[in-house]
């Protein structure tokens, strides 16, 4: 399987204290500067509006990066678009090195300084194509392998646990949670 349309999510530590439309003059100076490697920003779209959405979404050629807001747990949101070579590892990494970088940009914004910090011993892993991994014990059977490589990477350990949101309506997604502190 060739499991392309990855995404991942990383949660924003409690103290959390920025509004939806900080972000908006951010990511507008991001696209001026190109400050994402290995992408090429091209717009910024306001859905803050949307309860638990998408917040403010910078579009990128390769993907969009988002200020993810669903069930109450802020974070950032990268949703890969263009097609990854490699193994599904190579991908996951790939996905999680892009979702990464945003968030050190965030953290290292002089306006954000110290009212945003994202946890590096969680994230999320989603997938968007439903019709090639649907939501089932036997792709995660399937994702555990990788999922599991790119979480030692992440971590640097193994000690971790992968659990799968198990509802049917929902797309395959795994929550990935390292068991010692960083």
């Amino acid at each position: 399987m060739d499991l392309q349309r990855l995404s991942i999510k990383l949660f924003a530590e409690p103290n959390y204290d920025v509004k939806q439309p900080e972000f908006v003059p951010i990511f507008h100076s991001w696209i001026q500067k190109q400050k994402i490697k290995d992408h090429l920003l091209i717009d910024v779209a306001d859905y803050k509006h949307v309860p638990e959405g998408p917040g403010i979404l910078l579009v990128a050629h390769e993907g969009n990066y988002s200020t993810d807001e669903s069930e109450g747990e802020p974070g950032l949101l990268y949703q890969r678009k263009r097609f990854l070579e490699g193994s599904l590892t190579e991908r996951l990494n790939t996905v999680l090195k892009a979702a990464l970088q945003a968030v050190e940009l965030l953290e290292q914004e002089p306006y954000l300084k110290e009212r945003i910090r994202f946890d590096r011993n969680h994230f999320q892993v989603i997938s968007n194509d439903r019709l090639n991994l649907p939501n089932t014990e036997q792709s995660h059977e399937f994702m555990h392998s990788s999922l599991s490589e790119a979480a030692k990477g992440f971590f640097c350990h193994e000690q971790f646990t992968l659990t799968r949101r198990e509802s049917d309506k929902d797309r395959y997604s795994v929550s990935v949670k390292s068991s010692i502190p960083s």
